[in-house]
């Protein structure tokens, strides 16, 4: 039988802050869909993205084209719904930062390429004791970033990413993957010609999920170890 730890209390704090700003940012996604809804049943086709949100009525008067006032007055309401939900999930934010200000560990994951206070909260939060795993491949495989194993006959047969495990914090990795990704000079500086031969050889998904696994286990290493991250080339 394996067991875990129990989590503490500011742990279990940090879990309930999350959920309600996951809450408010499925609610603002929400918000963003029925604003693009309402706009093409009048023939407007809005397009994507906070940024062009935050100038919804700059962009209708660009189009110089007849708005019902009726409508506008509809708009300003989901407008002022959506920027206070804004405000709300920077609130939350500010509450994980606050609550997690004290453990060393909060600071120590953020010195990860690519981990910021989110996923360093996250981590902090769902895993009580990183010594519960054996090592950091099992860490990975807790959080569903390895391929599901399919065995017979002796024959070990590799499929696609099993995706078992903590969902928030896969997610979280695979995210901090990318924008390292994204960024060709961070990549080539925390990991060398590994990565750009991998990006190379690799389609870009594959290479992402290798990226999120490596940096799951040097999280579990820096949980473990109680040290920050430092370049080894």
């Amino acid at each position: 039988m394996r067991f875990v730890s129990p989590k503490t209390e500011q742990a279990q704090l940090g879990v309930v802050i999350r959920r309600i700003r996951t809450g408010y940012i499925r609610e603002r996604t929400a918000t963003m869909n029925r604003i693009s809804s309402i706009l093409t049943e009048f023939g407007f086709s809005f397009p994507r993205g906070h940024a062009n949100m935050k100038r919804l009525f700059q962009w209708l008067a660009d189009t110089g084209q007849a708005v019902p006032s009726l409508l506008i007055f509809e708009l300003r309401n989901q407008l002022d719904h959506y920027q206070h939900l804004n405000d709300k999930i920077k609130e939350q934010d500010k509450k994980l930062e606050t609550l997690n200000s004290e453990n060393e560990l909060f600071s120590m994951l953020q010195t990860i390429p690519g981990v910021g206070p989110m996923t360093a909260a996250c981590c902090i939060s769902s895993v009580s004791n990183p010594k519960d795993f054996t090592n950091g491949r099992n860490f990975a495989a807790w959080l569903g970033l390895v391929p599901f194993q399919y065995s017979t006959g002796g024959k070990p047969r590799m499929l696609g990413i099993s995706k078992r495990g903590n969902k928030e914090l896969r997610e979280l990795f695979v995210h901090e993957a990318r924008a390292v990704m994204w960024r060709d000079e961070t990549a080539e500086r925390y990991f060398g010609s590994w990565l750009t031969d991998l990006k190379r050889r690799k389609p870009f998904n594959v290479a992402l999920v290798a990226l999120a696994n490596k940096l799951a286990r040097i999280a579990w290493s820096v949980m473990t170890t109680h040290k920050t991250f430092e370049i080894r080339l």
